[in-house]
C-alpha cells in the first residue's frame, strides 16, 4: 500500500517532534522542517498530499506559504491545515480560507482529533489522486484514438463489393488489401444481416447526400471481432467509406463510465467534507452574529455602535466567503463570476477605509478617501469584486508605507454616451518601486526585489489576482512609482448609472419589536449551547413557551410527553440527528406538528434531505432574527 506523504512545517523544532510523535504511523511518510524555503523544496520534489503548517513564522508566515502553494499548478492540490496557538478569531479564519487552507488545528494538539482530521484528509487526497490518475488514463486513450490510421475504400452501392481499399486494412484487420477487391464488404462483418451497413444498402438512405455514420463489428486478426466506425458518402453509384478503428474508443467509453462512477463517489466525499466544514464554521459564526444582534438591542454608546457595526460587517464578509467556497461552480480554479448590481462607490470606499483604519492608526499613517461628486450615487458594477481589488491595493499601500499617507481616490473622468468613465486609484508615500522593477510586480511571486519578501513578507500574488479581476472588468491595473517616494496603482472603468437616487442600508429591525406569539409552545432541539441560548432568547422575547433539548432522541421523547405547536430542529446532532428524528416522528409516531429545519449547511443535498425526511421548511445558520420570526409565523399559520 502506497504511503501518504505529509509535510510538517513549524519554526520550532520541539513542535515538530511533538507532531511526529502524534502522527507516528505505518501509512504515513513524514517530511518535517523548520524552514519555509526548505518546505517549498520538499513539496516541489515530493508528491505531498497534506501539509500541516504553523501560522506564525519569521520570514514567510503560514498564510504566505499557503498562497505560494496555491499559486502553482504542481502544488495547489496539497491540502493545507494550519497549526496555530492563535485564538479562533474571525480575522484568522477568513485569511486562512482565502489562502486555501481547509482546516485549523489548535495548540496544544489533541492526538485523537489530530489523527482523525489527518485520516479524513488522507481519504480525500487519495480520492482526488485516483480521479486525476483516471483522467490521465482517459486522456491517453483519447490520444491513441485520435491518431489511429483509418481504412479508406470505395464500394459498389448496388452490390456492396469492394472496388478499392488502402493498406491500412492490413494493420487494422490483418487482411491483404489486394485480396479484398470484388469481395462484398458484408462478408467481412461478424453479423452481416444485423449490421448497420446492411441497413444502409437496403434502405439506400445514402441517396439523400448526407454522410451516414454506423458502427459495425468486423473480423480482424485471428478472426477476432473489431469495432469500426463507418462514415459513408455516396457519389456516382459508389459508396466512399471511411472506416475508423473504434475498439479503443469503446474501451474508452467503458473506462469513462467507470471514471464517472469514481468521480461521483469522489464528489459525494467532497460534498460530505464541505458539509462538515460548513457546519463547523457556520455554527460559531451564527453565535457571533446572534450575539451581535443581541448587543444591538442594548444601550450602546457611539464608539460601541461603530465597533459592533464593524463586527457584523466582518461576519457578513466571512459568510460571503464561505458561501463562495460552498458554491461548486466557483470551486473550479479561475472561474470568477462578474455580476454587476446597483452599487454606491462612496459606500464601498467608506467601508474599506473604516475597516483599514486600525491598521493605519497602528502605523500612524493618514488614511483618506475622496469620491468625486460628479459620480452617480449608484452605478452598475460587481461591488464584491471591486471591494476585493481595492482592499488588496489599500492593504498593500499600508504595508509598504512607513510614514505619511495612503489615499483612496475615486475620480470622475468624463461621460461617453450612457457610460461614466471612473478612475480608481490608491496613492501612497511609501517605499516606491524603481523603474526597472515595475514590470515584475504583476507576475506571480513578482516582488520588486529579493529584500522585499524578506523585509515585508508576502509573495506578490495579491497584485496578480487584482490584475486578473480588473481584466475581467475589461480594464487594466497600472502603476506609476518613484523609488523611495511613493506609488500610485490605478485603473479606469466605464460604468452605467444605475438610475437609483440612493442606496439605503436595509433598515435594522430589532427582534424585540417583532410581533409576539403569545402562548405558543415550541420545542427546540439544538446541541450547541450558544445557539440554543440565542434561539431561546429570541423565542422568550416573543412570549413563546420554549422547551430546549440537545439531540433528536430527546426531541422524540419530549413530543411523546407533551404537545407542541412547532418543532425547531438542528439537522446535525449527536445520538440521533434531525433527519432521523423527523422521519421517526412522521413515520413511527404519525406526528403532524410543523418542523423547521435549522442547519449550518447550505448544500442543496442537505436542504433536500430535510424536506424528504418530513420537515416543513428550512433555515440556514447564521440567520437573522427577523427571518426566524417570519418562518415561525408561516408554520404556525399553516
Amino acid at each position: 500500500m502506497e504511503k501518504t506523504k505529509i509535510l510538517l512545517l513549524d519554526d520550532r523544532e520541539e513542535n515538530l517532534i511533538s507532531l511526529k510523535a502524534i502522527l507516528n504511523r505505518d501509512d504515513i511518510t513524514i517530511f518535517a522542517t523548520t524552514s519555509p524555503n526548505e518546505a517549498l523544496r520538499i513539496v516541489w520534489e515530493n508528491e505531498i498530499a497534506v501539509a500541516l503548517v504553523d501560522v506564525q513564522m519569521p520570514g514567510m508566515d503560514g498564510f504566505e506559504f499557503a498562497e505560494t502553494l496555491a499559486s502553482n499548478l504542481k502544488t495547489r492540490e496539497i491540502l493545507i491545515v494550519f497549526v496555530t496557538a492563535i485564538s479562533k478569531e474571525t480575522t484568522y479564519a477568513v485569511r486562512g480560507l482565502k489562502t486555501g487552507a481547509i482546516d485549523y488545528l489548535y495548540k496544544p494538539l489533541d492526538p485523537y482529533i489530530t489523527n482523525a482530521k489527518v485520516d479524513s484528509l488522507i481519504r480525500l487526497a487519495t480520492s482526488q489522486r485516483e480521479v486525476r490518475d483516471k483522467n490521465k488514463l482517459l486522456a491517453n486513450y483519447a490520444t491513441i484514438v485520435t491518431n489511429s490510421p483509418d481504412i479508406i475504400c470505395t464500394v459498389q452501392a448496388d452490390s456492396g463489393r469492394i472496388m478499392s481499399i488502402n493498406p491500412s486494412v492490413k494493420s487494422i484487420l490483418g487482411l491483404d488489401p489486394e485480396k479484398l477487391i470484388n469481395i462484398s464488404m458484408l462478408d467481412l462483418l461478424v453479423e452481416p444481416m444485423q449490421s448497420g451497413l446492411q441497413r444502409v444498402l437496403i434502405n439506400q438512405n445514402y441517396l439523400s447526400g448526407d454522410t451516414i455514420v454506423v458502427e459495425d463489428q468486423f473480423f480482424g486478426k485471428f478472426r477476432q471481432p473489431v469495432w469500426l466506425e463507418l462514415r459513408i458518402m455516396y457519389k456516382n453509384r459508389l459508396l466512399f467509406i471511411n472506416l475508423h478503428d473504434i475498439e479503443k474508443r469503446k474501451a474508452h467509453e467503458l473506462a469513462l463510465v467507470e471514471a464517472r462512477s469514481l468521480a461521483d463517489k469522489s464528489r459525494k466525499v467532497k460534498e460530505a467534507f464541505l458539509a462538515n466544514m460548513s457546519h463547523e464554521i457556520r455554527t460559531p459564526l451564527n453565535g457571533i452574529i446572534g450575539i451581535g444582534n443581541l448587543l444591538e438591542a442594548t444601550e450602546l454608546n457611539n464608539q460601541q455602535k461603530e465597533l459592533l457595526e464593524m463586527l457584523l460587517h466582518s461576519s457578513g464578509s466571512l459568510l460571503n466567503i464561505l458561501n463562495d467556497i460552498l458554491d461548486i461552480s466557483k470551486i473550479d480554479e479561475g472561474k470568477f463570476s462578474i455580476l454587476p448590481t446597483p452599487t454606491s462607490l462612496s459606500m464601498v470606499g467608506k467601508g474599506i477605509v473604516d475597516l483599514m483604519r486600525f491598521k493605519a492608526d497602528e502605523k500612524r499613517l493618514q488614511l483618506s478617501l475622496s469620491v468625486d461628486s460628479k459620480i452617480p450615487e449608484s452605478v452598475l458594477i460587481d461591488g464584491m469584486r471591486l471591494n476585493q481589488i481595492l482592499m488588496n491595493l489599500v492593504g498593500n499601500a499600508l504595508k509598504f508605507t512607513h510614514a505619511g499617507y495612503v489615499k483612496l481616490k475615486i475620480e470622475h473622468i468624463g461621460v461617453s454616451g450612457e457610460l461614466h468613465e471612473v478612475r480608481f486609484a490608491v496613492e501612497d508615500s511609501g517605499i516606491g518601486i524603481s523603474e526597472d522593477k515595475i514590470s515584475r510586480i504583476f507576475s506571480a511571486y513578482g516582488q520588486a526585489t529579493a529584500e522585499t519578501s524578506h523585509n515585508y513578507g508576502g509573495t506578490g500574488l495579491g497584485l496578480t489576482i487584482s490584475q486578473k479581476l480588473v481584466l475581467l472588468m475589461e480594464s487594466e491595473l497600472k502603476v506609476t512609482s518613484q523609488f523611495q517616494k511613493g506609488s500610485e496603482f490605478y485603473f479606469t472603468l466605464m460604468l452605467k448609472d444605475a438610475n437609483q437616487k440612493q442606496i439605503l442600508k436595509k433598515p435594522v429591525v430589532s427582534f424585540k419589536s417583532l410581533e409576539p406569539y403569545f402562548g405558543k409552545k415550541v420545542l427546540v432541539a439544538e446541541d450547541n449551547h450558544i445557539n440554543a441560548m440565542l434561539i431561546n432568547k429570541y423565542l422568550t422575547t416573543w412570549l413563546i413557551d420554549t422547551t430546549l433539548v440537545v439531540n433528536g432522541k430527546e426531541a422524540v421523547d419530549a413530543v411523546q410527553n407533551q404537545n407542541f405547536d412547532l418543532i425547531i430542529m438542528d439537522t446535525r446532532m449527536p445520538e440521533m440527528d434531525g433527519f432521523q428524528a423527523a422521519r421517526y416522528l412522521r413515520i413511527e409516531l404519525k406526528v403532524s406538528t410543523p418542523i423547521l429545519s435549522l442547519s449550518a449547511t447550505v448544500l442543496e443535498e442537505d436542504l433536500r434531505q430535510a424536506i424528504e425526511s418530513g420537515m416543513d421548511d428550512t433555515l440556514s445558520k447564521p440567520f437573522e432574527p427577523v427571518k426566524l420570526h417570519e418562518k415561525i409565523g408561516k408554520l404556525l399559520m399553516a
